[in-house]
């Protein structure tokens, strides 16, 4: 991939997670998710993803922002160069690797 097209998945991730969604859930965990960006509680996903990318090359599939455990954690799922789906748990406060596995 590209610089550009990982750019351009970049951007296209942090719309998806940053704008609004039409449901009222939706909209509170979009005011949650920015809640906890400017308190600082959670690295912006851009941080996270330049510093996964290096380990973990590929096609971004998709990414949610969950609490698990009383932690934040970012899952995110990634295509593989090999074409082998992995799914990423990170620490959304520190960006570190929580768990990696291969999805179904």
């Amino acid at each position: 991939m590209n610089k550009r097209n990982y750019v351009i998945h970049l951007l296209l991730i942090c719309l998806a997670i940053l704008l609004p969604l039409q449901s009222g859930q939706a909209d509170d965990d979009y005011i949650e998710a920015k809640r906890l960006l400017n308190d600082g509680e959670i690295l912006p996903l851009e941080n996270i993803l330049k510093k996964i990318y290096r380990k973990y090359p590929g096609k971004i599939l998709e990414v949610e922002l969950e609490k698990e455990d009383g932690l934040v954690i970012y899952e995110i799922e990634i295509l593989t160069q090999s074409g082998i789906v992995q799914e990423l748990h990170i620490n959304a406060s520190n960006g570190e690797v929580i768990s990696s596995r291969e999805d179904d």
